[in-house]
């Protein structure tokens, strides 16, 4: 494999040593190769690299992310497919290769698996039409994580998304939620001892407010108890559990509310999900 004259200092012979638990980076990610054969040369101790065995190194790594269930299978790729009741060729389309590269992804005993790039926008594709709009710089994150990597981005990156987009989870916990520790919120919603109310919140928590409804004025409202962002003037989206939409445009927030619909029989507990546009 080796046993040349290296091609650094002109002088040495290139001789094959073995390295166990060898460090080095399968297409930009860190990995760690368990037993890898490289050439060293005896007088400048440059490394020489061969290609078979990067491409070895590169299987290895390919069958430890399916192993992992980082990337994903082929099984998994044509099921993502057939959800959508899509060909090969109009998925090829939708996420911009070639229906050839779909038919090798598919292949059972393949080789060669999708690269990174398009297997977290075919995992986008499939958790879209799951359930609907989301965080993407959160989920590209949280899929970073699995390889260990630790990707950092501003505070407004975890919130905003494409188009400035705010995306805001309801939920329900006990009415003193604000008042009180997480904690001891928890275990007074567990004793019953406590009433609950309806918020809605950003991820970060940059964003948490209280949805209410006015039974005089038959308004439904979030009522902002904190902002870091500092809005003054929104687009509002937001679906009922019926799973109908409801939108409103240029809403400006009074005294620190927020109108999503006035005049309507939906309530608090009527609110699924809410999305806020900034205004530019």
């Amino acid at each position: 494999m080796f046993n040349y004259i290296c091609e650094e200092c002109g002088k040495g012979k290139v001789k094959e040593k073995v390295f166990y638990d060898y460090q080095t980076k399968i297409k930009g990610y860190p990995f760690v190769v368990d037993k890898a054969v490289i050439g060293v040369c005896d007088q400048c101790q440059a490394k020489h690299f061969n290609a078979n065995e990067t491409k070895r190194w590169e299987e290895v790594y390919n069958k430890y992310l399916e192993s992992e269930d980082i990337l994903l299978s082929a099984d998994e790729i044509k099921a993502i497919r057939k959800s959508l009741d899509l060909s090969m060729e109009n998925f090829a389309f939708l996420i911009g290769c070639t229906r050839q590269s779909i038919h090798n992804w598919e292949k059972k005993g393949r080789k060669i698996p999708q690269s990174r790039m398009a297997d977290l926008l075919i995992k986008l594709v499939r958790s879209s039409s799951e359930v609907g709009k989301m965080d993407v710089t959160n989920f590209l994150i949280e899929e970073a994580k699995k390889l260990g990597l630790n990707v950092e981005a501003k505070e407004e990156d975890h919130v905003l998304q494409a188009n400035n987009l705010i995306q805001l989870t309801v939920k329900r916990v006990p009415e003193n939620y604000f008042e009180e520790s997480k904690q001891n919120a928890e275990l007074a919603a567990a004793s019953g001892e406590r009433k609950e109310i309806t918020i809605a919140e950003t991820k970060d928590q940059g964003l948490i407010g209280i949805i209410r409804y006015d039974y005089e004025t038959a308004g439904l409202f979030l009522e902002i108890k904190i902002d870091k962002m500092r809005l003054k003037e929104v687009d509002v989206e937001f679906t009922t559990n019926d799973d109908k939409s409801h939108s409103m445009k240029n809403v400006e927030i009074k005294d620190n509310r927020v109108f999503l619909l006035p005049e309507t029989e939906y309530t608090e507990n009527s609110v699924k999900e809410i999305f806020l546009k900034l205004k530019p």
